[in-house]
Formats: structure tokens, C-alpha cells, sequence
């Protein structure tokens, strides 16, 4: 991305523009938009308040830097952070790196390698760290010492300058999220940037789409995981058709995931030309059972038994979610359904990825967006995916030499 492209500042300004219209006319509606902002500022820093009556802050290490990436989303936001992490350890390698989400057990099995410190669970007090870094889309320094990162990262600091200014132009969408998510994803890929590079561009590190950040696995563990599960000597692919447990459904498919009557379709499919590949179904709580997989692991494995799973995996099948990004950090290959999440904003190059028809990219126009399409009564983008093309490229996947699932992407 160009930051010194003046068309993004205007597309930023415009998105600014779209936030504040409901106001415009309305002395009332600005002193509502005014007061939430005003709310969540002192119950942020009432919290920070009566949490320092009970407890001083810890001092921080002499001589090294104390990080904190805190990041919301699901497990496909964590996975998309590895890049980001492992360019804090190259950049600063005596760093005390600390790591911030809803569950340690997605944080221990993204990070199970020396990348970070230490989990820390939400309720931190930031005067604890030299920098937190916090979001998901966009990024944004909740919190810096800048005596102690221009004495300890002098030469970060024109990065971290150059970061600083974006975000502040960027505090429409920071503020504003999930809601503005998706038009930052327009704006992402218009001016040449995309959701992992985003990571970066918004912290002052240069990352792309592709970076590797590759996740290195314990071969014992391996073994035992697949031998647990039945797969031990198998050859098999995983699929998955499902979304995060978190996300409330209200009864619905997620507009996310292929029809049913098409993975139906592709299972038979699969079957008559590989009768010797298992079909192995991944899942959680709101992953619909398929009767035709050869082995259905819905609801029956752990996070930390995921990355065992997808490393054994000939390639993997799915709509976009967090298995697919996971996967990309063990390099399997997948084959990867976009209809409501923009392609060219998630995509990894080494994948196969599979654009849906005219309709698309939705993603977070509403606030159920990944339960109700906003045109149709069914997910049509999703529907224009044939399991006859999926088959194909399968096909092509599995015809590939081995080494091609693991080789370098750029």
C-alpha cells in the first residue's frame, strides 16, 4: 500500500464522511455519537483506576523491551498474527513479547514455539508494558512508553512513527469495529494491501499476505494425535463447514459455509475417484455432522489436537475460516471457498482459491452478516460454487508432487 497516495487519504476521509452523516442534521444524534465515545473512554480508564488501587503495576525489566499484542477475533485473527509476532522477535530478539486473547488455549497452540512469553489474560493494566499493540483488522498502539522505546528501539522509531500516523487516520475504523471492517477491506485492496499485510502496515513492519511464519510441530505429539484419531499410516484430506463458536447463528448456516447439498454432492464425488483417500470432517458446536465423511471428528477434538490433524492432511477443504489460516502456518495446501469474505483481502497464494459468482463480498455489511445474506434468502455466492469444479481442483492437488504442498510461497 502507498501511504503517500493522496486518493487513500480521501478514502479514508470519505469513510469518516459515512460515519458521522447520521449526525449531521441531528443535534441529538451527534451528542449521542459524542457520548458513547466519551463512555467507553471512562469506563476504560475506571477500570485502569480502581484496578491500581488494589495492585501497582509490576516495573518493567531493565534493558529490554515489554510487549503486549492483545488481539480480538477469532482463531483465524490469532493465526494471522504469527507473521506480525515473528517480526517483533527478529526486530527486537531480547524483547519480553506477551501475547493477549480470549482463550490460552488457542494462544498456546498458534504459539507452542518461543515465538511469545507468556499469555496474559484480558484485565491487563498497560503501564505494565513499553507497547501494546490491540485489534484485529487494524491495529492500533493502545498504549506506549516513548522514553523507553526511543532509549531501547531508536532505530524503530521512524517506523513507529510512520505507524502512528496512520492509525490516527485510521480511528474511524478502530473505534468502529466489526461494524467498518468490511469497507476497510475495500479500501485494503484497492490501494494494494491485504488483511495479514494490514498487520504490519498499521504496526510499521513490513509483512505481505504471504509471509511465512511457519508453525513447527512436535513429531511425537504428531504421532500421537493421529494415532488417537484413527489416522495414523492413513491418507487422508480434511474438510470443515463451520464458523466460531462464538458467533450467534440465530438457528441458521453460516453464509460463510457451502451448502450442505453440495458437500453431499462433492462427498460422492470424492469417493468414486478416490475410494483410498479417507474423508475426515473437522468441526465445533455449530458444524453440521456429514453422514458420507469416513471419519467425523465434529465436536470431538480439542484446539491443541487441530494443527496435528491439518499437518497430516493431504490438503484441506473449507470455506473461509480460522482451519484455513491455521493450516497456511503448517503449509497444507487448501482449497478455499470465498462468497461474503473478500478474496483478494484473505487469500493466501499457495492455496486454491474459488471466487464466488457475481455476488459477493459482504462481509460485515451488517451486524449478522455471517448469518443473513443481505440480498437473498439463501447464500446464492456460495451456491454458484459447484462441487463438479471443487472436484477438479482436488484433483489437480493431489496430483501434485508432495514437495509442492510444503514449498515455499512468496
Amino acid at each position: 500500500m502507498n501511504l503517500k497516495d493522496n486518493q487513500l487519504d480521501l478514502a479514508l476521509l470519505q469513510l469518516n464522511e459515512l460515519a458521522a452523516l447520521y449526525g449531521k442534521n441531528s443535534a441529538v444524534v451527534r451528542a449521542a455519537q459524542a457520548f458513547d465515545r466519551k463512555r467507553r473512554s471512562l469506563k476504560k480508564n475506571a477500570k485502569l483506576f480502581f484496578r491500581r488501587l488494589f495492585k501497582t503495576p509490576a516495573p518493567k525489566p531493565e534493558g529490554k523491551l515489554k510487549i503486549l499484542v492483545h488481539v480480538r477475533g477469532g482463531i483465524g485473527d490469532v493465526c494471522m498474527t504469527r507473521p506480525l509476532i515473528k517480526r517483533l522477535r527478529e526486530s527486537f530478539p531480547a524483547a519480553l513479547i506477551y501475547f493477549c486473547y480470549d482463550s490460552r488455549t488457542t494462544v498456546d497452540t498458534v504459539f507452542p514455539d518461543g515465538l511469545t512469553d507468556g499469555f496474559v489474560p484480558r484485565g491487563y493494566d498497560p503501564k505494565e508494558y513499553d507497547l501494546v499493540i490491540a485489534g484485529c483488522h487494524a491495529f492500533n498502539f493502545d498504549y506506549y512508553d516513548l522514553p523507553r522505546l526511543q532509549y531501547l528501539a531508536p532505530q524503530w522509531m521512524p517506523s513507529f512513527q510512520k505507524a502512528l500516523a496512520l492509525q490516527q487516520k485510521l480511528q474511524i475504523v478502530i473505534n468502529n469495529t466489526p461494524h467498518l471492517d468490511g469497507l476497510w477491506a475495500k479500501i485494503s485492496m484497492a490501494y494494494g494491501s491485504a488483511r495479514v499485510a494490514n498487520t504490519g502496515l498499521t504496526t510499521g513492519f513490513p509483512i505481505t499476505q504471504n509471509e511465512r511464519a511457519p508453525l513447527k510441530l512436535d513429531p511425537q505429539k504428531l504421532h500421537q494425535t493421529l494415532d488417537k484419531f484413527g489416522l495414523s499410516g492413513k491418507k487422508y484430506i480434511t474438510i470443515h463447514d463451520g464458523t466460531n463458536t462464538n458467533t450467534d447463528l440465530h438457528g441458521r448456516q453460516a453464509t460463510r459455509c457451502w451448502p450442505r447439498v453440495h458437500w453431499e454432492r462433492f462427498g460422492q464425488l470424492f469417493k468414486q475417484k478416490f475410494p483410498d483417500i479417507l474423508l475426515v470432517q473437522l468441526g465445533a458446536g455449530n458444524s453440521a455432522s456429514f453422514g458420507f465423511a469416513d471419519i467425523c471428528l465434529v465436536g470431538k477434538t480439542a484446539v491443541p489436537d487441530l494443527p496435528y490433524i491439518l499437518q497430516g492432511a493431504l490438503l484441506h477443504i473449507d470455506g473461509e475460516s480460522g482451519m484455513v489460516h491455521l493450516a497456511h502456518l503448517l503449509q497444507t495446501r487448501s482449497i478455499v471457498m470465498f462468497g461474503p469474505s473478500p478474496l483478494e483481502y484473505l487469500a493466501y497464494d499457495g492455496n486454491i482459491n474459488l471466487r464466488a459468482g457475481g455476488c459477493r463480498n459482504c462481509m460485515c455489511i451488517y451486524a449478522d452478516w455471517m448469518s443473513r445474506c443481505p440480498l437473498f434468502d439463501t447464500n446464492r455466492c456460495l451456491h454458484a460454487i459447484k462441487p463438479e469444479k471443487v472436484l477438479e481442483e482436488t484433483e489437480k492437488l493431489l496430483a501434485a508432487p508432495q514437495a509442492d504442498f510444503s514449498s515455499d510461497k512468496k
